[in-house]
């Protein structure tokens, strides 16, 4: 075995080699956020060996991480731990990956994202009209495409190939979610509007949402509060809107896969589990393909 390494040392290591120049920001903080939460619960961890780590001390950490937080953010604990181990043994510093032998608690809280129903989007899509055409076009945008508000909010127009009708996502929080996103016209013609107000000052280089600067998370924020206190529904974040992307196209008869797809998802499973929320009145509608009343 080669060179021994402790913990702290090599995740240094790892978010600046390998982390760094993949993920995008709002990645990183994610798991820079995973590692404090780590260093809290788990005092003078960073301080062993990278081979002094059992399976059991990280199920026994995690397993008391079930009474403060939910089920996503250990599992982010998790992912990052199992990410740079496995890049660890690439390097020969160690021979095995505990994390690999853990598993998530059963009585951590689940947070639970659900999109929002018809009459929400309604009530939502309604609202937007108060706002400036320009946040209409940003929210408008995540409702058509189910891109993660990083995913957005960082588009350039050099990532949009208006021949093909696609966006490029190049960065994003997984490398299933490198991909293709088809646009619809709907899309297109919000596109069309952004650029030709750019005039003389078109560049391929700058933000298609924003600018110069990518587009202010506390302004995104601001304006999904504002739509959703004018609706009168409650509050509607940029990942709610992502779901309700997801439950709209299967509604509308949408392909799973292609879905898992299409969200930059690898695990079409956990798409229909976890992006799908249809309502009493879509299920009434599919038991109603049984029924021969009125159908002749």
């Amino acid at each position: 075995m080669g060179k021994q390494m402790k913990i702290g040392k090599w995740l240094d290591v790892w978010f600046e080699a390998y982390a760094k120049p993949v993920y995008a920001s709002n990645t990183l903080r994610l798991y820079m956020d995973a590692r404090e939460r780590m260093q809290r619960n788990s005092p003078g961890i960073e301080e062993w060996e990278l081979e002094d780590l059992l399976p059991v001390h990280f199920q026994t950490v995690m397993n008391r991480m079930a009474d403060r937080y939910a089920k996503s953010t250990i599992r982010h604990i998790q992912s990052l731990y199992r990410m740079a181990y496995n890049k660890a043994m690439d390097n020969g510093l160690c021979c095995a990956n505990p994390v690999d032998k853990t598993t998530l608690p059963k009585n951590a809280t689940v947070k639970k994202v659900v999109a929002m129903t018809k009459e929400e989007q309604e009530s939502f899509v309604q609202a937007m009209r108060m706002l400036t055409i320009k946040d209409q076009f940003i929210l408008m945008a995540y409702l058509l495409t189910g891109l993660r508000r990083g995913e957005l909010k960082n588009l350039r127009w050099s990532d949009y190939d208006k021949s093909r009708k696609v966006l490029y996502i190049r960065r994003s929080k997984t490398e299933s979610g490198i991909r293709e996103v088809p646009v619809i016209p709907e899309v297109a013609l919000i596109l069309a509007h952004l650029w030709g107000w750019k005039r003389n000052k078109r560049d391929l280089n700058s933000y298609i949402f924003g600018g110069e600067e990518p587009l202010n998370i506390n302004h995104l924020r601001y304006i999904c509060d504002k739509t959703s206190r004018l609706a009168g529904i409650r509050h509607v974040s940029p990942h709610i809107l992502r779901h309700s992307f997801a439950t709209r196209l299967i509604e509308a008869g949408g392909e799973a896969k292609s879905l898992s797809l299409i969200i930059g998802h690898s695990d079409v499973s956990f798409t229909l589990k976890c992006y799908v929320h249809p309502d009493s009145a879509q299920l009434h509608n599919q038991m109603m393909l049984l029924s021969r009343v009125g159908k002749g």
